[in-house]
């Protein structure tokens, strides 16, 4: 009676599954483990074992088991009943016999493999060694393959072949003429079996997880006295680049397997043939597939960039700066910004606040004093804008890169149109930038060249230096004075509010700052763009420095202006939603009379103008 169940099931399959072929499948395996649910709970362990098999393994020449029959890696005679008996362990190095369309067969054995871990970091011996944290990551007598391995499906041999896209899997006819039924199977297979091998055989990513398993691992990282490199590699421009979807990022093999090498062969940093040691591990970054034509220098970058392990280090000491510089300027920024708010809710005003709005009140009604109380030109309105438009697109396609392992960050880049688009828009974007700001450095040459001459046709002495800092933004040590009264205003030391006059302190702060930035980030963006050049003339661990500065810098840039500009131009009471200033070049009259009474009362003092009691400001 077993037998006839059996019969019926192998019938019921074959009707079931008519597309299944006897070649794919011959044991008809998969009319039970093609379903995903197949599983016990095992007695002894109260583990649940997964049965499942994925169907494209075994059809289609989908993966490099396709041509084997399940039982020429199981026992045939353990898996030849139903219900099959206890099952021994697959070991992956017995001879296989793989049987082509015409009955014939082949040996084939990965023995030469074993052979292969025997001399490299991955022995037995090591692997052997190797207690994870969760657990053995494999059974007693279960093959070591499985630690970087599992059932592999082909890669698209498209992307290393691409004349094979054009032929959209069809065969030539005059194949067809001999080979009508066995040509489209054979060379599907043969092509995918070779031509997928001219690439990685998993996606970058995939080879980082395979890769943690071990060196993740917080046990094995304490027993071996290792770092965990797969985290620092997701931090470094290899990983992020493989984060955003860039399958071209160099991988861990890419570094740790010498070009053309098997990794099975994989050797230690100490070994003189490995990879990764110090004499080799130039040309491992100088592979075809990586920075070819690049000087060895170039491998004097980290590609495994640890800050706190380089304590004394110059990469450790310009991230420190860095750090220091931003709470320097930052911190008493936001400091005021805070102490401002506060003023507002409790409802502070300075009594002198009262009598500039007068005068604001009085110059509006004045047909020259509305012009004269206009801020910005229609130039710097629109370099304000040019510069606002290229820092947003700088900021929208430079943090994904910084923060790649975020969903949103690969969410950007996807809208952007992939990694590649993102980069060319910010290198362009950064390259505008800095043709801006040397578009405005000619704009304040010619400004203090006018200023001069002014100062010339009205018989004053002057000089161009003495143009320059008459300029509205310069910052001078009188400003310096008027930034601690402010404090001492808002911490309730002071009566009266200082008066700012065409720009205030804050704001010519943040003019420096843009300079200092747009020079900082041009030159370290240009350092990184042109990594090859950058590691021949100056050397590859230039290029830690310039990440470093890149980074810190743009997180300087983002917080000032993501939190204390737009506090001030935006969300302030006296300018929300938005002043219009950056627009018309007129500022609500009373962020004027608060903000830049000293300017107020010198255009009410050169249009001879006094403010009656009680005159409006609106």
């Amino acid at each position: 009676m077993p037998y006839a169940r059996r019969r019926l099931a192998l019938l019921s399959a074959l009707l079931i599954a008519p597309s299944m072929s006897a070649a794919d499948d011959p044991q008809n395996c998969l009319f039970c483990h093609q379903y995903r649910g197949l599983s016990r709970i095992e007695p002894s362990s109260g583990r649940v074992r997964l049965y499942f098999v994925q169907p494209e393994h075994a059809h289609g020449s989908a993966g490099p088991h396709a041509r084997l029959a399940c039982a020429d890696c199981h026992n045939r005679d353990e898996v030849s009943v139903v219900p099959h008996r206890p099952v021994t362990r697959v070991d992956c190095t017995r001879t296989c016999h793989l049987p082509d369309r015409n009955g014939l067969e082949r040996r084939f054995s990965h023995q030469n493999i074993a052979e292969m871990l025997d001399g490299s970091v991955h022995s037995p011996g090591v692997l052997s060694q190797v207690h994870l944290s969760q657990g053995g990551a494999l059974e007693p007598e279960q093959s070591r393959c499985l630690y970087c391995h599992d059932e592999p499906l082909f890669r698209d041999p498209s992307g290393a072949l691409p004349i094979l896209e054009p032929l959209g899997g069809r065969t030539f006819d005059r194949c067809d003429a001999c080979h009508r039924e066995q040509a489209p199977t054979d060379i599907a297979y043969y092509l995918r079996h070779v031509a997928a091998r001219l690439q990685p055989a998993r996606p970058t990513l995939e080879v980082a997880q395979v890769c943690a398993v071990c060196h993740s691992d917080p046990a094995v990282l304490a027993a071996w006295e290792m770092d965990n490199a797969v985290a620092s590699y997701t931090r470094s421009y290899h990983g992020k680049a493989a984060l955003l979807g860039d399958e071209g990022a160099a991988s861990c093999i890419s570094c740790h397997v010498a070009p053309g090498s098997n990794a099975h062969r994989m050797l230690g940093a100490e070994h003189p043939l490995s990879a990764v040691n110090p004499t080799n591990v130039a040309n491992s970054c100088r592979s075809t597939a990586c920075h070819p034509g690049a000087d060895k220098a170039l491998a004097a970058a980290a590609a495994h960039l640890e800050l706190p392990k380089l304590r004394g280090a110059l990469e450790f000491v310009i991230a420190a700066f860095f750090i220091i510089l931003t709470i320097l300027t930052f911190g008493p920024s936001m400091v005021i910004v805070v102490l401002e708010l506060f003023a507002i809710v409790v409802g502070r005003h300075s009594h002198a606040d009262e009598r500039a709005k007068r005068l604001v009140g009085a110059l509006r009604l004045h047909p020259e004093g509305l012009r004269r109380l206009t801020r910005f030109t229609v130039s710097q309105r629109v370099q304000h804008w040019v510069l606002a438009l290229l820092f947003v697109l700088l900021a929208l396609t430079g943090f994904p890169m910084k923060f790649a392992d975020q969903d949103w960050s690969r969410t950007v880049v996807r809208a952007l149109g992939g990694l590649g688009a993102a980069r060319l828009i910010h290198h362009w974007a950064g390259l505008a930038l800095v043709a801006g700001a040397l578009v405005h450095l000619i704009y304040v040459a010619w400004t203090v060249r006018q200023r001069r001459r002014q100062a010339i046709a009205a018989g004053e002495r002057t000089t161009t230096w003495t143009a320059l800092v008459s300029l509205p933004m310069w910052l001078s040590a009188q400003d310096g004075r008027k930034a601690l009264r402010l404090l001492a205003y808002l911490l309730f030391l002071r009566a009266d509010r200082p008066a700012f006059g065409r720009f205030s302190v804050k704001e010519k702060f943040e003019y420096i700052g843009v300079f200092w930035g747009v020079v900082l980030l041009g030159l370290t963006g240009a350092m990184l763009w042109g990594e090859q050049l950058t590691s021949r003339v100056l050397g590859g661990r230039v290029l830690n420095i310039a990440l470093i500065a890149h980074t810190y810098e743009a997180f300087l840039a983002i917080i000032h202006v993501g939190i204390l500009h737009i506090a001030n131009v935006m969300l302030a009471p006296n300018v929300f939603p938005l002043s219009p200033a950056t627009i018309t070049g007129r500022t609500p009259p009373a962020e004027l009379a608060e903000g830049h009474a000293e300017m107020v009362a010198q255009v009410a003092r050169e249009l001879g103008i006094e403010p009656a009691e009680g005159a409006s400001n609106a």
